[in-house]
């Protein structure tokens, strides 16, 4: 199962943003294949704070657009919610420590022990901060690798 960071979301999300097209193009895709996918719920609610926040200004999305977004990404047949499994502390707790962790980097952490928790088998991210935790396999579907053809939203 692949699930999906804050980042891609709020770039599929927003049509302003240059990556949007790339990020809609990824989830769609992926949302296409069978399997599962998952959008972890702390990636959830920082969605709706970020684009209903402060850093688009005058250009946020209504609350009321952005949970229709969330909602219909939810609704997708093969979409799944992941929060806190048994277990959770532990492997907070263990990430925390192996990378020396304080502050909002708890909140990567959160994330990573829940999709670990979860077995996810890849989380799609832009953010290189979860290369602190090597237990979690990570990559930008937005960056494609030699072994795929290059979106044409990319060149």
């Amino acid at each position: 199962m692949i699930a999906i960071d804050t980042n891609i979301l709020v770039y599929a999300h927003r049509v302003d943003s240059e990556l949007h097209r790339a990020a809609r193009v990824a989830l769609e895709a992926l949302a296409a294949q069978p399997g599962n996918w998952a959008i972890p719920w702390p990636c959830a609610h920082e969605f709706l704070s970020v684009v209903t926040g402060p850093a688009f200004g005058g250009r946020r999305t209504p609350p009321e657009i952005a949970f229709e977004t969330l909602q219909n990404w939810l609704t997708h047949p093969r979409c799944r919610m992941l929060a806190e499994s048994e277990g959770h502390f532990a492997l907070l707790e263990g990430l925390a420590r192996r990378a020396a962790l304080r502050g909002g980097a708890l909140h990567d952490a959160r994330i990573a022990a829940i999709c670990i928790g979860h077995r996810v088998e890849e989380l799609w991210t832009c953010d290189r901060d979860f290369d602190r935790f090597p237990d979690l396999r990570t990559r930008n579907p937005l960056v494609p690798s030699l072994h795929e053809p290059a979106p044409r939203s990319y060149a």
